[in-house]
């Protein structure tokens, strides 16, 4: 143990004199010094630790981000299962893949707009889904268009199945405010859609159809998880800045050695 504390100690000594013996012939080449002062260091170790911080933080961020990306896929491709009828915690839900039946509440038919596809202005359809086992889901049917209004399909069949994936819709920073009093919905907020509707016992997510028919409208199949990743870009700005920070903090202290001279001199 001794002898090898010995053989590190001695090549860290060794490595210190060649490190200062290279930085020696840099100095006579170039006619400079590095001489940093304590204060500027100080504060430059402080900034890099911070800086490096971030950028440690936003590599945390975007682990968790691309694991919760992982897990909303992972739950999108499941088997459909039946939708409970009492959801304690809806977040176990989001984005689960489920089956129910019942009926459409064609009478309070809702559209959200502004929404397009392939280019064309329209809406989502909104429809509240009467469940057999009692209570209501609302139902994102798809996308439709003011010319496909009166030709949209609206089975009446008595009891039907459907199947679709659960989310909870959340307003976007731009988005208006809904205008409940005009019928203008901006956004699925179901707690407002309910009572201007007068439904009651209503689920806490939205289903969206997850099936996509050519020629049918509304057009289903538009739910796509499109949460904003850039933390590997944040990381590597922070990182960046942290070592530019380096560069700049030890550019201005290698200085001229007649420079620094003067400076002695003065003092």
């Amino acid at each position: 143990m001794t002898e090898t504390k010995f053989q590190l100690q001695s090549i860290s000594t060794r490595a210190g004199l060649a490190l200062s013996a290279a930085l020696g012939r840099v100095q006579g080449m170039t006619g400079r010094k590095f001489q940093p002062t304590p204060l500027s260091t100080l504060i430059t170790l402080a900034m890099f630790t911070v800086l490096v911080g971030l950028g440690a933080w936003q590599v945390q961020r975007l682990h968790w981000k691309e694991t919760l990306l992982d897990q909303i896929h992972t739950r999108m491709a499941e088997t459909p299962v039946p939708m409970p009828e009492d959801m304690a915690n809806p977040a176990d839900w989001e984005f689960r893949r489920v089956t129910l039946a019942g009926f459409f509440d064609y009478d309070h038919e809702m559209l959200v707009k502004p929404r397009t596809m392939d280019g064309k202005a329209g809406y989502d359809m909104v429809v509240p889904f009467v469940r057999a086992s009692g209570g209501v889901v609302l139902v994102d049917r798809g996308w439709i268009s003011d010319e496909l209004l009166e030709e949209a399909q609206r089975p009446r069949s008595g009891v039907i199945q459907i199947e679709g994936i659960l989310q909870k819709p959340e307003k976007a920073y731009f988005t208006p405010p809904n205008i409940p009093a005009k019928r203008d919905w901006y956004w699925v907020d179901i707690p407002a859609m309910a009572e201007a509707g007068g439904l009651e016992n209503v689920a806490p997510l939205l289903l969206n159809i997850s099936e996509k028919k050519p020629g049918v409208y509304p057009a289903g199949g538009r739910l796509h998880v499109d949460l904003p990743n850039d933390h590997r870009q944040y990381a590597s700005f922070w990182f960046g800045m942290a070592f530019v920070l380096l560069v700049v903090w030890f550019l201005s202290h290698w200085q001229p050695v007649a420079k620094l001279e003067e400076q002695h001199a003065g003092v």
